[in-house]
């Protein structure tokens, strides 16, 4: 199972009692959401990102009466974050996995939010979908980026880097250019948050920023949450997850 691949032996017993790829769901609180994970399946990880706990709950403290893009959604932690704690008018949360996206409606279910018209879940390739709502005029106010990693390691780091400015460009050319928004943008690739010290990844978001013709301004950037300790000497790559927070200006007008 996933567990004994990450070295996790507490519960042996239990843990050799339960078949391989065993489909059985186990349900799990996070902040206050509910959220169906599998432990003792092949997929990734568990279907619970614990490591993006705390930039969920903070960027949902931004979301009341906003309208919330939520990009490789995964779980739709972003989204049920912003919908249940930030009080966001709609939640629109995006996957290219079927498997994910109904995930996504099951844990809507399990913190009856499945019947509101608040949230949405769409399974759609994330690139192909921000050139559509752009191509249609949609505009979101807070959009949360959260790509798979993309650069396994330093020698994909410039085709990576490329896939990263397409993303954050077409991300914040959704950005209301009326009002402005925020973009939490990230990436958990530890290739790409070392490099230069952090300034790497930061960089390419400004870049981005200047392609969709748009200013943008660091508010916060964060890692992984505090439970997620690191040993800098010991296992660099224990840094591996950024998560960005920018302030999309307005465009003037003229």
């Amino acid at each position: 199972s996933r567990l004994k691949q990450d070295g996790f032996s507490a519960f042996e017993n239990e843990l050799e009692s339960t078949p391989e790829n065993s489909d059985e769901v186990v349900i799990t609180t996070e902040s206050g959401v509910r959220y169906s994970s599998f432990p003792y399946g092949q997929g990734q990880k568990t279907g619970v990102y614990c490591d993006q706990r705390e930039n969920r709950l903070s960027l949902s403290s931004f979301c009341k009466d906003k309208h919330v893009l939520d990009l490789c959604c995964y779980h739709g932690g972003f989204s049920l974050n912003a919908l249940m704690h930030g009080d966001a008018a709609r939640c629109t949360g995006v996957d290219s996995s079927e498997d994910a996206i109904q995930t996504c409606r099951s844990n809507a279910e399990l913190n009856d939010c499945s019947g509101e018209d608040r949230i949405e879940f769409v399974r759609a390739d994330i690139a192909n979908f921000m050139k559509e709502k752009i191509a249609d005029g949609t505009k979101y106010d807070v959009i949360a980026l959260d790509p798979p990693k993309l650069a396994p390691s330093v020698q994909g780091l410039d085709r990576a880097s490329r896939k990263y400015h397409a993303l954050n460009r077409d991300a914040i050319k959704l950005i209301s250019e009326e009002k402005g928004g925020l973009l939490m943008t990230c990436t958990c690739s530890a290739a790409m948050t070392q490099k230069d010290g952090g300034q790497y990844f930061l960089s390419m978001v400004q870049q981005a920023a200047v392609s969709a013709g748009r200013s943008v301004t660091l508010l916060r950037k964060s890692g992984a949450a505090s439970c997620h300790t690191q040993n800098p000497a010991g296992y660099p790559a224990g840094a591996y997850l950024t998560a960005a927070l920018f302030h999309v200006s307005p465009v003037p007008q003229s």
